[in-house]
C-alpha cells in the first residue's frame, strides 16, 4: 500500500515524513514534520484526519519527528526543536506534555561551565529529543545534533528516562555523523554556511530491540542493548572486513547526491564536496531496527560496487544469534517492523514522499 499524491491537496501534502505507525486497528498514523501534524489514515491509506499542528501550545509542536506507540492504548509524540514529547489518546485528544531535560552534551558542558548558561536553565541539564520508546514507556533520548565548521562529528549525551520525562540513567556520549562544513560566498557577497554529510561517514544509530535500548557507532561491528536502568544486557558483535574508499567512489557519491539540484544549487554544494577528506574505512553497517517480535535488523552499507538491489539487512534474534537475510526496496525508510508488515517511506524523482506498507512474510 502507498500513500501520497504529486498534487497537494487541501487535506495533506507529505513533507519531511519523520516517522509513522500501525494502531491495532489498522489506522496509520504519521508524523508530518513540514506541518507538524500527525496525519490520520485508515487501514486502506485514506486519509482520515489530522492531530496537533504547529505552535507552542499543549499538543502542538515545532518539529515533529517521532510518533511511537504508548502504554495505555496511546501515542507519545516527540518535538526535536523544543525538546517536549506529548502524550495523545487514539481518538488524537490530548493528555499531557513533558519537558524533557537530561544530561549536557560535552559542547554545552564547557558553555555551561564557563558560567554561560543560557535561558537560565539548570546548568547540568539540556533539552533532550526522543529517540525510541520502549515496551513499559521508558525513552531513548538524546541531546540535539549541531555542527562546526570543518570535518567533524558531533558528539551528543544519550540517557534513558521515565514515563515522567525523568532522568533514570546516562548512557554517555556518543559521536553523531561524519558532517564537513564550509562557508560559501553567495553571488551577492554574503556566506552561507553549507554543511555536508559524508557519503561513507560513521554515525550513532539506535533502535528499540524487544525490551532493550539498542545503541551502536557504525566505526565498528558492535550494537549493544540496555535495559530500563541503563544496565547492560547484551552485545552483538560480527566479522567485518575494513575496505577504504577511493576519492574516485567518493566524487561519484557526492555527484549522484547532487544529480538532482539546479545548477544554481549544486554548484556551491560541489565546490564545498571537493574539500571533503576521506574517511579511512567504509562504515561497518549502516543502521538498526528492531521489530515485533523482539529481533534486530542491522542494514549492511552498500558499498559502491555492491550487485545486490535495495538494502541488504542481517536479522539477529532476542539473544543475538543470527537467523538470516532480509532484501528491502531500495529508497524505503524503515519505521516500523510488524510481524507481518514493514512500514516506511520513499521519496520519488520529483521530491514527493509517500508513505508505504510492504508485506512481510516470515519464514517457519
Amino acid at each position: 500500500m502507498s500513500i501520497g499524491t504529486r498534487d497537494a491537496t487541501d487535506a495533506f501534502q507529505f513533507y519531511r515524513v519523520g516517522d509513522a505507525t500501525r494502531l491495532a486497528d489498522g489506522r496509520i498514523v504519521v508524523a508530518n514534520g513540514g506541518s507538524n501534524e500527525l496525519l490520520v489514515f485508515d487501514a486502506d491509506g485514506n486519509h482520515l484526519g489530522a492531530w496537533a499542528g504547529e505552535g507552542d501550545g499543549p499538543g502542538e509542536f515545532w518539529d515533529l519527528s517521532t510518533v511511537r506507540p504508548w502504554p495505555g492504548d496511546s501515542l507519545i509524540a516527540g518535538d526535536s526543536q523544543q525538546g517536549r514529547a506529548s502524550i495523545f489518546d487514539l481518538a488524537g485528544v490530548h493528555g499531557r506534555t513533558m519537558t524533557l531535560r537530561g544530561p549536557l552534551d560535552p559542547a554545552t558542558r564547557e558553555v555551561a561551565a564557563a558560567g554561560q548558561a543560557a535561558d537560565g536553565a539548570p546548568a547540568d541539564v539540556e533539552p533532550h529529543v526522543v529517540l525510541r520508546v520502549l515496551p513499559g514507556g521508558a525513552m531513548l533520548t538524546r541531546t540535539p545534533r549541531g555542527f562546526r565548521q570543518g570535518f567533524h562529528r558531533w558528539e551528543s549525551s544519550y540517557a534513558l528516562m521515565g514515563t515522567d520525562g525523568s532522568i533514570r540513567e546516562s548512557l554517555g556520549n556518543y559521536l553523531g555523523i561524519d558532517t564537513f562544513s564550509a562557508f560559501y560566498q553567495q553571488p551577492d557577497g554574503n556566506f552561507a554556511v553549507i554543511p555536508l554529510r559524508h557519503p561513507f561517514g560513521k554515525t550513532t544509530v539506535t533502535t528499540a530491540w524487544g525490551d532493550l535500548a539498542a545503541i551502536g557507532d557504525t566505526e565498528t561491528y558492535e550494537i549493544r542493548g540496555y535495559r530500563s536502568d541503563g544496565s547492560l544486557a547484551r552485545i552483538v558483535r560480527r566479522d567485518h572486513e575494513m575496505k577504504t574508499p577511493t576519492q574516485a567512489e567518493q566524487d561519484e557519491a557526492f555527484r549522484a547526491r547532487f544529480a538532482g539540484l539546479s545548477e544554481e544549487d549544486r554548484e556551491p554544494r560541489m565546490a564545498v564536496a571537493a574539500d571533503v577528506p576521506l574517511v579511512e574505512s567504509f562504515p561497518a553497517y549502516s543502521r538498526i531496527r528492531g521489530d515485533a517480535l523482539g529481533n534486530l535488523w542491522v542494514a549492511e552499507f552498500k558499498l559502491p560496487d555492491a550487485r545486490y538491489e535495495g538494502t541488504l539487512w542481517t536479522v539477529f534474534d532476542r539473544e543475538g544469534r543470527a537467523l538470516g537475510f532480509v532484501a528491502t526496496p531500495g529508497g524505503l525508510s524503515i519505521f516500523e517492523i510488524g510481524e507481518d508488515y514493514i512500514l516506511g517511506s520513499t521519496t520519488d524523482e520529483m521530491d514527493v514522499e509517500y508513505v508505504e506498507m510492504w508485506e512481510l512474510a516470515r519464514s517457519d
